[in-house]
């Protein structure tokens, strides 16, 4: 818990010194003044955390993410808060410290110690000690391997928080890994979702503040999940963030700078993890704004950006899988020695489809729909069944409702429109993970997200309507109340599992990955692969290990003393 406050306290000054320098550069006018835009301390570590993943991601392409990369990274930082206090307040975004700070300050220490707690103890996924701790030494030790995919399946997944995770890991000082990125990440989106308390002094309530109740549900709903690695959590965590930040900037009044960061932070959140692709829709938003008022060079600045983004991702994937998207098999246009092979590939591909139905066999990713859903709609548990059909219930009436506003021409708003392409956009999230791998752990975010946004987008409008009527102050009221309960009831449940695991003694350091039994077995001439004596998962200790000793690849050098040079089939 305390080791997870200091890298936090790391991770923060690293994220906010590049998130500032990032978000400065991109609002500096044609006369060098700076374009001074209201950013939240979450808007700008969440930009950082775009950066240093992808710093991360560049850096292991030439070798291991260890002290070096970070050395150069704290330099960096220290240069840009440097040139900050150079530039004094000309040069930093504008915060505004409104009345109550001490309070605030003392909520916000509050929630740290409280996420901290979360993020160092509870149920450690399955999959870490499966791949996902492999993966990340393999960042360490290696960067990227050529053929890595070939050893274990799973790590050709290679996902971007994988890398971020290596940076701040802090394994070069000798003691072990650590784990404490998706903690931050999900420190940063309660801090978003907690500005909702904003309804308690104004009276009213916004489209934005139901985006944050799903978000806190979320976060609080994988409280006790957080301290594993695992690259769901940061997909989830991330597109609420966008979700709550574009929600923000429609209410608030906004450029089409604003939207472009949320735009390549979506193309960031494809990175971590591809089922996440229909959030590319965003980029569209901020694009026509752009084009229409003729501002190319912006549009070229941000086309540098999102490529700057999604390169080291692509070539990492090739590198590991000789594939640019892997599992998938429908760009295939290289053909190295290492190359993973098509069959493979598919059979990876339909084991995930299959496993998101609920079946155990690959048979079931070629179901019809009538066949599969059913069964796996009566296993996902009578919580997830509610949102999932409130979900479909309140996207059908709000488009209804839309269509009917549009056709009679009825308050045409960029702020609308915004709202509505947002919501559009959780829908196609909603339905691309339906029918491609529907295992509730991936796609949580969009069922706890869309009921929540299109009923509270029909409120509002109902709301808007009702404005200056007696209803409308019952009705915000009972809103707010509701939010209450709600905000209540979670904050008992959280304080019951705080009391039922106060007595483990992760308050130092936090859960540590498994340890478990495994043989050596010879591969080349100089090197071991450790193999787990039962099951499949072997941690993050002994390294390199395989699942299984059938199939092992064979090495590129078979004389080599390390794992350099990478595996062939």
């Amino acid at each position: 818990m305390l080791i997870n406050c200091l890298i936090w306290t790391y991770i923060f000054f690293t994220t906010f010194a590049l998130g500032t320098g990032m978000l400065n550069a991109l609002g500096i006018r044609k006369d060098g003044s700076t374009e001074h835009v209201a950013y939240h301390v979450e808007d700008i570590c969440m930009t950082g955390f775009m950066i240093s993943t992808v710093y991360a991601q560049v850096f292991s392409l030439f070798g291991g993410v260890g002290a070096s990369a970070n050395i150069i990274l704290s330099v960096v930082s220290l240069l840009i808060l440097g040139h900050m206090m150079w530039q004094k307040r000309k040069s930093i975004p504008s915060f505004s410290f409104s009345k109550g700070l001490l309070l605030r300050s003392s909520f916000l220490v509050i929630l740290i110690l409280i996420m901290a707690y979360g993020a160092s103890r509870g149920y450690f996924h399955y999959d870490s000690d499966l791949y996902h701790g492999q993966a990340i030494r393999w960042i360490e030790e290696y960067g990227v391997v050529r053929g890595l995919g070939l050893l274990h399946g799973r790590l050709a997944y290679n996902s971007s928080s994988f890398a971020v995770q290596a940076l701040y890991s802090f394994c070069w000082l000798g003691s072990t890994s650590y784990h404490a990125c998706a903690g931050f990440v999900a420190l940063m989106v309660m801090i978003s979702g907690f500005r909702l308390i904003r309804i308690f002094s104004d009276g009213t309530v916004r489209f934005s503040d139901f985006c944050r109740i799903s978000a806190i549900y979320y976060v609080l709903n994988i409280y006790d999940e957080m301290n594993s690695p695992a690259s769901d959590y940061f997909t989830m965590l991330i597109f609420f963030y966008i979700v709550i930040r574009l929600a923000d900037c429609a209410e608030s009044g906004f450029d089409a700078d604003d939207l472009a960061v949320c735009a390549c932070l979506s193309i960031f959140d494809i990175t971590v993890k591809m089922s996440a692709a229909p959030l590319a829709m965003i980029t569209l938003i901020p694009f026509v704004m752009l084009v229409r008022k003729r501002r190319i060079k912006k549009i070229l600045t941000y086309a540098v950006i999102v490529l700057t983004i999604v390169c080291p991702f692509l070539i990492r994937n090739y590198i590991i899988s000789g594939r640019l998207f892997y599992p998938s098999t429908a760009v295939d246009i290289f053909d190295p020695d290492w190359k993973i092979a098509a069959d493979s590939a598919m059979a990876d591909g339909d084991y995930i489809v299959a496993f998101g139905r609920g079946y155990s066999s690959m048979d079931a990713a070629h179901m019809r729909f009538s066949e599969w859903f059913p069964h796996w709609f009566s296993g996902i548990g009578k919580t997830w069944m509610l949102f999932f059909l409130l979900g479909i219930l309140g996207f059908m009436i709000w488009l209804v409702c839309t269509l009917f506003s549009v056709r009679k021409k009825e308050n045409r708003t960029e702020e609308k429109a915004v709202k509505g392409f947002l919501i559009l956009t959780v829908f196609a999230s909603f339905c691309f993970w339906l029918f491609s791998s529907p295992l509730v752990r991936y796609g949580q975010g969009y069922l706890l997200a869309l009921p929540a946004m299109t009923f509270g987008q029909l409120a509002c409008m109902f709301l808007e309507k009702i404005k200056g009527k007696r209803p409308y102050a019952a009705i915000m009221k009972t809103i707010i109340a509701g939010f209450s309960v709600f905000i209540l009831y979670k904050g008992v449940m959280l304080a019951s599992y705080i009391r039922s695991t106060s007595g483990q003694q992760y308050y130092i350091n936090s859960q540590d990955y498994g340890h478990y039994e495994t043989y050596p077995v010879s591969i080349g001439e100089k090197c071991v692969i450790y193999i787990p004596v039962s099951g499949d998962q072997t941690g993050y200790d002994p390294f390199p290990s395989a699942p299984t000793a059938d199939n092992l690849p064979k090495m590129r050098e078979p004389g080599d003393p390390d794992f350099s040079q990478g595996f062939i089939p």
